[in-house]
């Protein structure tokens, strides 16, 4: 018994020297990044959005949201109508160019959202740093080419520039390019080599000598819409101080939010740049509002569904006001009648948008407690509540309801498959009997009755029920409770009939009435945020459970249209959520991990990536392009915002979650994410108790002994604090402010009242 003791010791004490060398890290490798991934450099609600593709040339479209009308075709805005194209060539003075390679991108100093590419050739190498430039005086993107010879004889560089502007080709002027119509598009600047003009004028050449062992740098600015008359303030910008302002920019920026430092330091730069992301996906239209995007190119479009996470990851990073203002437009989006749904500028009816839009103005009055904000926004939450109450009534009509009274089914542009239609025995009521109508389905899902959409559609009652109450509206409180009720009682007996037609595995939650197998990408909201089903219910527990069976590359499959062929790296971060909620900590850690390594090494992701061409689509009746996509190609829009925020918000909750008047920290670290000698540490992260925020600092000083620093948010909290000491291993004993308590069990301890700043000592 002594020796398995000695044994059983000696392993734990091995287990913790390992960590404390820091051996046990995250490592994002990307090894999993779509093929043909794009980046993006830009301003926080700026209307210029700029992607950088995988040569390191710019592209851009003219059509911003200030611009265009909003009766514009979906994807319109993805003609990248402008380009500046850049490309290297090498050679000795004696031989002809040869063109360099790439040979990897990245982001500036892990964080920033600049664009680096690296290109060589031989002896010589090139570093390019895209960055988008907030000079006041002139915002620009600009382009530092960096060239060096590390070999030992000279060698010459070719470095050649070709644009256009709104469609127009561009022309040589000096060692600019412009428009027929007179606008700069490209400005050169070096202090060595020559600039000439070839093919007719419509490329810009410069040619340079470079010694052994030396260096040289050319700077090339691409104004947002000036003329060539401007072109000596464009000259006058020096570039190393446009790079230091563009910095400078963002570490400002970045500073007004919460603050996280992880020992993970390639996690805290992922977290920073997708919040950074998120914000350059921003852009006010004609009127001032301010726009959530879901990409820079065919997604230039509002979705209300996308909004609520985007506005979370806003608010819960600490940009309380930004998101306010995402969320009043859309409070200005709504139709007369109520509908409150997707896309803004569309038409096509896809009724989870309208939780997604009622979430965010719940959130937005969560976060601050801003009482007379709430009371303007309470109508249109109200409004939407009676839309989808009357609408309901479009599914519960007889059968022999009239021509003249039957409802329509909008037009959508294009199809996925048929929604099923079971034979019914007499007097069976419909599978959507009490649904919302007919609407899109999207994400891979049949157009029809989805349970997602309908859930979604719940959620917004509930959101209108909740903010009622918060402002003594007792009579529409109690109405929207009994339509709450009587939608929800809907719903739950519209899954129950659509399990029994699913006859492998245990219960799971389905995706359709009648197809319950299709696309799961939003099924899990009836977790987060809708609250639906709880985590930990055998529905959820049997959809985890296909999930699992079907994992590719680590993360779900047969999430939309690629179906069971491809996986949703962003969408996938939300089934992450429902595993942390469950206290699964390693799988929620594990499929974020995933997650990260289907990103592109900008930290960026597309929509999704096909995986396994053999296996078969989500729209079986039409789906010919999705077919064609080979393994590793993307489909979508990249930068994906969802996806971005995503990450905000789950990294957010894994370090600090609130639940009712529950305090969370760090419910989702793994151990193997901290050794001896590290912190963590979360700075001025905002809570629903009206903005307040909290902070924390935990430690490891040494083996067997945590310390934990708490600022909490009001006068008084419950806190559930759980050290990340490893499974298996228990707590012996806390300490607050010196004192000895109890109130721990495994890896937890639980503070009930928690007035003030606290200072935790635990061992283990």
């Amino acid at each position: 018994m002594y020796q398995r003791c000695l044994v059983a010791s000696i392993l734990v004490l091995f287990a913790d020297v390992w960590m404390a060398q820091g051996n046990a890290r995250l490592h994002i490798t990307h090894q999993y990044a779509n093929t043909n991934a794009q980046s993006l450099i830009g301003l926080p609600m700026g209307d210029h959005k700029t992607i950088v593709d995988q040569q390191g040339s710019l592209h851009w479209s003219q059509w911003s949201l200030k611009r265009r009308g909003l009766d514009v075709p979906f994807g319109f805005s993805e003609q990248m109508d402008g380009t500046v194209d850049l490309r290297l060539f090498l050679g000795t003075p004696a031989d002809p160019p040869a063109p360099l390679k790439v040979i990897g991108q990245e982001l500036y100093r892990g964080r920033f959202p600049f664009v680096v590419t690296h290109l060589e050739a031989g002896e010589l190498r090139v570093e390019e740093v895209a960055f988008s430039s907030s000079a006041p005086r002139s915002r620009m993107d600009v382009i530092r080419v960096r060239c060096r010879n590390e070999g030992s004889t000279g060698l010459s560089v070719v470095v050649r520039l070709s644009a256009k502007q709104r469609n127009l080709p561009a022309f040589v002027n000096g060692s600019a390019l412009a428009t027929r119509d007179g606008y700069l598009v490209a400005l050169a600047q070096s202090e060595t080599g020559a600039f000439s003009s070839e093919i007719g004028g419509l490329e810009l050449d410069y040619r340079v000598d470079i010694p052994a062992d030396r260096s040289i740098t050319l700077w090339v600015k691409t104004p947002y819409d000036l003329l060539m008359k401007d072109q000596p303030l464009v000259a006058s910008l020096r570039g190393e101080d446009l790079l230091n302002g563009a910095e400078n920019f963002w570490r400002d920026f970045w500073g007004h939010g919460m603050k996280i430092d992880l020992p993970e330091k390639e996690l805290a730069d992922f977290y920073y740049s997708s919040l950074a992301y998120v914000f350059v996906l921003t852009e006010r239209d004609a009127q001032g509002d301010l726009w959530t995007l879901d990409g820079p190119g065919m997604y230039v479009h509002y979705w209300g569904r996308g909004e609520y996470f985007q506005a979370r990851a806003m608010e819960v990073a600490g940009y309380l006001d930004i998101a306010r203002q995402t969320v009043e437009h859309s409070l200005r989006l709504q139709r007369d009648d109520g509908e409150w749904d997707w896309p803004a500028i569309s038409g096509w009816p896809a009724w989870d948008s309208i939780g997604g839009n009622a979430g965010s103005v719940w959130d937005c009055y969560r976060f601050s407690r801003d009482r007379a904000w709430l009371e303007r926004a309470y109508p249109p939450l109200l409004a939407a509540a009676r839309w989808i109450d009357y609408h309901r009534e479009e599914t519960e009509l007889p059968a022999n309801t009239p021509p003249g009274a039957q409802p329509i089914r909008r037009q959508i542009p294009w199809s996925c498959m048929k929604e099923p239609e079971p034979l019914l025995q007499p007097g069976e009521k419909p599978y959507w009997w009490g649904l919302l109508p007919w609407g899109y389905g999207d994400s891979g899902l049949p157009e029809g009755h989805a349970f997602p959409h309908n859930v979604m559609a719940l959620y917004e009652v509930d959101c209108a029920r909740k903010a009622a109450e918060e402002l003594g509206r007792t009579a529409d409180a109690k109405a929207l409770a009994a339509e709450y009720a009587d939608f929800r009682q809907a719903i739950l007996t519209s899954m129950r009939r659509a399990i029994s037609l699913e006859k492998n595995g245990p219960p799971y939650l389905p995706a359709m009435p009648t197809y319950p197998q299709a696309a799961l990408s939003q099924s899990l909201l009836a977790v987060y945020p809708a609250e639906l089903l709880a985590p930990n219910d055998p529905w959820v527990t049997g959809l985890l459970a296909r999930i699992e069976h079907s994992e590719l590359q680590g993360l779900p499959s047969n999430m939309a249209w690629l179906g069971s062929s491809g996986v949703w790296p962003g969408e996938s971060l939300n089934v992450a959520e429902t595993y942390l909620r469950r206290g699964d900590i390693e799988k929620s850690r594990n499929m974020l991990i995933a997650a990260l390594n289907h990103s592109y090494t900008t930290n960026v992701w597309k929509e999704e990536i096909r995986v396994d061409r053999t296996l078969p689509v989500a729209c079986v009746d039409n789906a010919p392009n999705h077919r064609d996509i080979p393994n590793g190609e993307g489909t979508g829009d990249m930068p994906e915002a969802w996806g971005n925020a995503n990450l905000v918000n789950l990294v957010r909750d894994m370090l600090l979650r609130e639940d009712g008047s529950n305090l969370y920290l760090l419910s989702g670290f793994p151990a193997d994410w901290i050794a001896v000698g590290d912190a963590v540490s979360v700075q001025g992260a905002p809570t629903t108790d009206g903005g307040h925020a909290a902070s924390f600092r935990l430690t490891y000083p040494k083996l067997g002994s945590m310390a934990l620093t708490v600022t909490p948010p009001g006068e008084s909290v419950k806190m559930i604090a759980r050290f990340p000491i490893g499974e298996g291993r228990s707590i012996t004993s806390a300490s607050v402010n010196g004192k000895p308590v109890k109130g721990y069990s495994g890896s937890q301890l639980r503070l009930d009242h928690v007035t003030g700043a606290v200072d935790v000592k635990v061992t283990f």
